[in-house]
């Protein structure tokens, strides 16, 4: 049995904005009073920005300090090259490593209760169970919460991932990435099975909430309330921490060198990650200051930074 067409078309169309933010939607980082930062290196300045990876068309103009970084900056990293991402290769990904073997399916893997929970909440969503029956936990979930997201009307083409390249791609910018698509879709194909479905479960109580908080993150996103958030974060760490330092803290030590490189440059960049990625003790911006490094947040009305 293939992988069904109609979760084909959703992946394609949007996977890459929900990736991490189906499991992190209510979660930033709680230093500075934005969230962009820049540190200088001997010859250039390289900006920090966290990104939300979805947003509201009401919501979707950039902060003042993010519309200056951008602007800056002559190249953008960003988690993974959206330029040159190929949508089919995440969905390939599923249809190969987070789909149930023959003759097995998620209701016979899950039990009739715990199914009974996903099933409800599929049907809440109006999603054919054809979609989901054969996935694999962390697949079913990821999928629900796509369909989720698109019923709060939170766009993932509005995120401020999508957005930056766009521009990127219409000004004439470079685009790299610090990883691949695949690196970020086999955290979760790499959990236990157990894992998995707590990971489940927990997305699928956490669906009614979703509209709600996503416009608390949004709102502090753009305000700087990023102490509220700390504390969110915390709440949701505290029921997966495995799960959150393979998709946070290691990551970061994974990139750390990465953006170290870029202060050796002589132009300027935009790092974009999603907000939570500058959270906590093992967040880019602790890490970056153990390391020597100073990032600093980048007031309002801020004129390029000087050496």
């Amino acid at each position: 049995m293939t992988f069904p067409e109609c979760a084909r078309r959703g992946l394609a169309s949007g996977f890459a904005g929900l990736l991490l933010f189906a499991s992190a939607a209510g979660v930033a980082q709680a230093r500075g009073e934005s969230s962009v930062w820049f540190m200088h290196g001997a010859h250039n300045t390289v900006y920090l920005a966290g990104s939300v990876h979805a947003l509201p068309k009401e919501h979707a103009e950039f902060p003042e300090q993010l519309e200056h970084a951008y602007t800056a900056a002559r190249t953008i990293v960003m988690e993974v090259d959206l330029d040159d991402m190929d949508p089919l290769e995440a969905v390939q990904f599923v249809s190969t490593h987070g789909t149930l073997p023959e003759g097995e399916t998620l209701a016979n893997f899950l039990g009739a209760k715990k199914y009974a929970k996903v099933s409800k909440l599929a049907a809440s969503l109006e999603v054919p169970e054809a979609v989901f029956a054969r996935l694999e936990p962390w697949a079913a979930a990821m999928v629900l919460t796509q369909f989720a997201l698109m019923k709060t009307g939170f766009d993932p083409q509005l995120g401020v991932d999508m957005q930056v390249m766009e521009r990127a791609r219409i000004d004439g910018k470079e685009v790299d990435g610090l990883e691949t698509v695949i690196d970020q879709l086999s955290i979760f194909d790499s959990r236990g099975f157990d894992e998995q479905t707590k990971f489940l479960l927990d997305s699928a109580n956490d669906v009614p909430r979703l509209n709600s908080d996503l416009k608390r993150l949004v709102g502090a996103w753009r305000t700087g309330d990023m102490r509220m958030l700390e504390r969110e974060f915390a709440k949701e760490r505290a029921q997966a921490p495995a799960l959150y330092d393979a998709l946070l803290g290691a990551r970061n030590r994974k990139w750390l060198p990465k953006i170290e490189a870029l202060l050796q440059g002589d132009q300027d960049y935009l790092v974009v990650v999603g907000t939570l990625h500058f959270v906590g003790r093992d967040g880019l911006l602790e890490l970056l200051g153990h390391a020597g490094h100073k990032p600093v947040p980048l007031p309002a009305a801020s004129t390029t930074p000087t050496h």
